[in-house]
C-alpha cells in the first residue's frame, strides 16, 4: 500500500494516536475535533485493513511453506511381512535420493480387516494386500494371486495331492491372512469337512522352517512364499490346493484423501514397480 497517497491529516492523527496511545490527545495535538478524529481513525483503520490481512496472509503461507520443506514426509506401509522382507531394500534404494526428507515406515500386518480400518482411520497411507475395496479407498490390481498348498518335498502327500490326503494331515494356519482362511474354511465346510489346525502363526516368515521340519501343510498365496535361503536351503514344495480356490488378487491401496498427497502416490509408483519386477511369475 502506498502511505504517501493517504490524506495527510489522517497519517498525522495515526502517527499521534500511536504515539499518546489517547484518542482525544491526539485529536487535540493535529488540531481536530474528538469526533471528527475518531471518524478519520475509522477511516484509516478500513483503508488498512485489507492490505494489513494480505500482507500477514502471505507471511502466513510463506512461513508454512518453509516449515512444510523442512520437515520429514513420512509415507505409512501396511503389507504382510513377506513380501515386505522382498521389496523393503528395494523400495529404500529407489526412494534414498528423492527431493526432499522422505521416511518409510513398515508397520506390522495384523491381518485384512485391520488394514481397512487401518486406511479408513488415517493411520497408514499405502496397503499391499488382498483386502476388498470400498468407495474411499482407490485401489490398483497389482499382481494375480494364486493359493498354493504350502509342504516338505518329501512330505507324504506331496505326491499326488489330493482332499483326503491334505486333510489326513495336520494344517500350518497362518493367522495374518485373515480372507485366503476364511475362504478355505467357507470352501470345506460346503463340502462337509473341516481342517485340522495342528499350529497357527502369526507371520509367514515363521512357516518355512515349521514346514520343512514337520508334516504340517500351509495353503498361502504364492507371492508370500518365502523363497529358498541360506536360512532355509531346501526348497519347499508349491502344489495346486485340491479345491477350487481363486485367491483375491494383490492390490494396492490408499485413500481418496491422498489423491493429491506428492509423497504417497511416489511411493505408491515405486512400490508397484518393485513388487512386479520382483514378485511376478513366481
Amino acid at each position: 500500500m502506498n502511505l504517501a497517497a493517504l490524506d495527510t491529516r489522517l497519517l498525522q492523527l495515526l502517527d499521534a494516536v500511536l504515539d499518546e496511545t489517547h484518542l482525544a490527545r491526539a485529536a487535540a495535538r493535529v488540531g481536530m475535533s474528538l469526533p471528527a478524529a475518531a471518524s478519520a481513525l475509522e477511516r484509516c483503520r478500513q483503508l488498512l485493513r485489507e492490505p494489513l490481512r494480505q500482507a500477514l496472509a502471505e507471511r502466513h503461507a510463506a512461513s508454512a511453506s518453509a516449515g512444510a520443506s523442512a520437515q520429514p514426509q513420512r509415507v505409512r506401509i501396511l503389507m504382510p511381512d513377506y513380501p515386505a522382507q522382498v521389496v523393503a531394500q528395494p523400495l529404500y534404494r529407489e526412494l534414498a535420493d528423492s527431493a526432499g526428507a522422505l521416511t518409510l515406515e513398515f508397520q506390522p500386518w495384523q491381518g485384512d480387516a485391520h488394514a481397512a480400518a487401518s486406511l479408513e482411520s488415517g493411520h497408514t497411507e499405502l496397503v499391499l494386500g488382498a483386502i476388498t475395496p470400498n468407495a474411499s479407498l482407490r485401489v490398483r490390481d497389482v499382481l494375480q494371486e494364486r493359493c498354493v498348498a504350502v509342504m516338505r518335498r518329501d512330505h507324504p502327500a506331496a505326491q499326488g495331492l489330493t482332499l483326503a490326503k491334505w486333510l489326513a494331515h495336520p494344517q500350518l494356519r497362518i493367522s495374518c491372512h485373515d480372507t485366503l482362511n476364511r475362504m478355505l474354511d467357507e470352501q470345506l465346510a460346503t463340502q462337509g469337512h473341516r481342517a485340522r489346525i495342528g499350529m497357527v502363526i502369526p507371520n509367514f516368515l515363521m512357516a518355512p522352517a515349521l514346514l520343512h521340519g514337520s508334516d504340517l501343510i500351509a495353503l498361502m498365496p504364492m507371492h508370500c512364499v518365502p523363497a529358498a535361503s541360506a536360512a532355509h536351503p531346501v526348497a519347499l514344495s508349491c502344489l495346486r490346493p485340491p479345491l477350487p480356490l481363486d485367491a483375491p488378487p494383490l492390490r494396492l491401496l490408499h485413500h481418496r484423501r491422498h489423491a493429491e498427497h506428492a509423497a504417497v502416490s511416489q511411493v505408491a509408483q515405486a512400490l508397484e514397480r518393485i513388487v512386479r519386477q520382483h514378485l511376478d511369475g513366481r
